[in-house]
């Protein structure tokens, strides 16, 4: 179940909003303060929709399945729509920046 937590650590489930992080899978493990925090790189959101991935990464459709493609990143459907959970957008542009060097 998701779940987001507030500053008091009081929980709340999914259908409620929240004004704060919410919480991943702790299968994609945030290491808080960590290179690969999204909250470090500015995300709101747990996840993303495909045009604000798009617009997040500034690149294009092509590019972004391309990197699907080559399992740097991750879709996950609810319902019809595709996802992008933040952590794995933060790990991506973390790989990205560590391979300009």
């Amino acid at each position: 179940m998701w779940h987001s937590v507030s500053m008091s650590g009081r929980h709340r489930s999914s259908n409620q909003r929240s004004t704060g992080f919410n919480v991943v899978p702790s299968e994609h493990g945030i290491a808080t303060g960590g290179p690969t925090d999204p909250r470090a790189l500015g995300f709101l959101k747990a996840a993303y929709g495909v045009n604000e991935t798009l617009d997040l990464l500034s690149i294009g459709r092509t590019s972004l399945y391309a990197a699907v493609k080559r399992g740097e990143l991750t879709p996950v459907k609810f319902r019809k729509k595709t996802l992008f959970y933040a952590v794995d957008l933060a790990a991506f542009l973390t790989k990205l920046k560590e391979a300009a060097k």
